[in-house]
């Protein structure tokens, strides 16, 4: 009885004094919502789409982050023996004591409730106060980062595609100018320019056969008959040319009325001729050539200028021909190089068009979350301070203490008796001596040596019962607070409590 007496007074009255010693532990509490956008997505959507767990997500890592809890910690200090704690154990302590949350479901709300426990309840709340601002930061700090950076990557791609665009325009201006003449927008003109250059040319050489043919029959006649067809109507060249003049007058008299200048200046250009022709007279130191020659001598130079100029006609036109036929021949090249070069800029235009119509949203989306009236964060309940702990249960405690007192010295005493060699009964005497007495007689106390042992049992029962807790209680007292004693004994063991 003594040992269990020992084993329980001392267990119970440990558990009892650490049910009272343990410090109120407070907990506040605040609960965010994710709340959808105000402005429907059909309308005007936001261009930064972040699920609601996700968003929750990232607002917890940040929120637990080393460098925030530390500064957390430093400003409100939470924890009683913070000062002899190292960095590593604030921010465990920080993350043990703080819990967070999340709850959704389909067609519920995105919910986040965050508590957090301190031995003061003040703090407590303080905790969850910078908690919340650091969260309302997060979420208003996130959301326009994104949709500024958004706007911003797409304002990037169409200054980037801008300047393709004007550089791939420049290359098919530049590839148009080196090959005006063989472009495929030209193709039918140089085809019916090539067909007229030809015609051109077989007139030519009609002509050129119609001259060489006129040159040899008037060659012909001049050596049979020594004379030409107009030798009887014009002997001198200022005849001729008065019967060209007359014949030119006969022709515009058709065509005009007699006021009409050209009329008028070629006859008095007629008259002028006439009058020289009669001032004419033969010199006596000169005889007058054979008309019949001069009038041969001037068809055939007449004959040989037109051939003349149109040989060269000829080969100005074959030139022409030969540079239409290389251009329609370099056409089919051009063609597909234009092709691709303007098949690169339709593709360019069509990402500008893209991206501009994407900058256009993107501007409109980082509107809406400057206004706050995208997916934003709402606070539900703001932290307030507690007023009632919600721990440590001491009755419970103080219980469990008694119930493990209890148990342990009864184990104990159990255990004792299982291992103790001692004879207490018949047949531990048999066992011992190996044959069976006769009879057994026990062990006859007197009355006096029964009231002594009962007396010393009780007294020893009592010395336990009182001396154990009153110790207890002097350490408590006058060496150091129960509670200080145990969070010490925490520390060691890596516990902040």
């Amino acid at each position: 009885m003594p040992l269990f007496l020992l084993v329980f007074t001392l267990i119970s009255a440990i558990g009892i004094f650490t049910a009272y010693s343990l410090p109120a532990i407070y907990r506040a509490q605040t609960r965010i919502l994710v709340e959808s956008a105000q402005i429907p997505d059909d309308l005007a959507a936001s261009t930064v789409q972040m699920p609601a767990q996700e968003q929750l997500q990232i607002f917890e890592t940040r929120l637990l982050a080393r460098d925030n809890l530390l500064a957390i910690a430093a400003k409100i200090t939470p924890f009683a023996q913070q000062d002899a704690m190292s960095p590593d154990q604030i921010v465990e302590a920080m993350r043990k004591s703080t819990s967070i949350t999340r709850s959704t479901g389909q067609g519920q709300a995105t919910l986040m409730t965050i508590s957090f426990e301190s031995q003061e309840a003040t703090k407590a709340a303080a905790v969850l106060g910078d908690y919340l601002t650091f969260i309302l930061q997060q979420d208003v700090a996130l959301r326009s980062s994104r949709a500024g950076q958004t706007e911003e990557f797409f304002q990037q791609e169409v200054d980037r595609l801008s300047a393709n665009l004007s550089a791939s325009a420049a290359k098919i201006l530049e590839f148009k100018l080196a090959n005006v003449d063989a472009l495929p927008e030209s193709l039918d003109f140089h085809r019916d320019l090539q067909i007229d250059l030809q015609d051109r040319m077989s007139q030519i050489d009609a002509d050129l056969a119609t001259l060489e043919e006129q040159g040899r029959a008037l060659t012909q006649v001049y050596e049979a008959t020594g004379r030409t067809q107009q030798t009887q109507t014009a002997t001198t060249p200022e005849e001729q040319r008065l019967q060209q003049m007359r014949s030119d007058l006969s022709q515009l008299e058709a065509i005009y009325n007699d006021t009409n200048p050209r009329v008028v200046l070629l006859r008095n250009q007629i008259a002028q001729q006439e009058a020289a022709i009669l001032n004419q007279t033969p010199t006596d130191d000169t005889s007058p050539e054979d008309p019949s020659k001069v009038m041969y001598d001037l068809q055939m130079a007449e004959i040989n200028t037109r051939v003349s100029q149109l040989q060269e006609t000829r080969a100005t036109t074959d030139a022409q021909l030969a540079e239409v036929i290389e251009q329609i021949r370099q056409t089919p090249a051009n063609a597909i190089a234009l092709e691709a070069l303007e098949r690169d800029h339709a593709n360019i235009q069509s990402q500008y068009d893209r991206a501009v119509d994407s900058l256009a949203r993107a501007a409109t989306g980082e509107r809406i979350e400057s206004l706050s009236r995208g997916q934003r964060v709402s606070v539900v309940e703001q932290p307030s301070v507690p007023t009632e702990p919600v721990k440590p249960n001491r009755k419970m405690l103080a219980a469990l203490g008694i119930m493990a007192g209890g148990g342990t010295g009864a184990a104990l005493i159990f255990l004792l008796e299982m291992m103790s060699g001692t004879i207490k009964r018949s047949s531990d005497l048999v066992g011992a001596l190996g044959f069976t007495p006769l009879a057994t007689i026990p062990y006859m106390r007197t009355k006096r040596e029964i009231r002594r042992t009962r007396v010393r049992r009780a007294a020893l029962s009592l010395a336990i019962g009182v001396a154990i807790p009153v110790a207890i209680w002097a350490i408590h007292t006058y060496y150091m607070p129960f509670d200080l004693i145990i969070k010490k004994v925490a520390a060691k063991l890596g516990l902040y409590i």
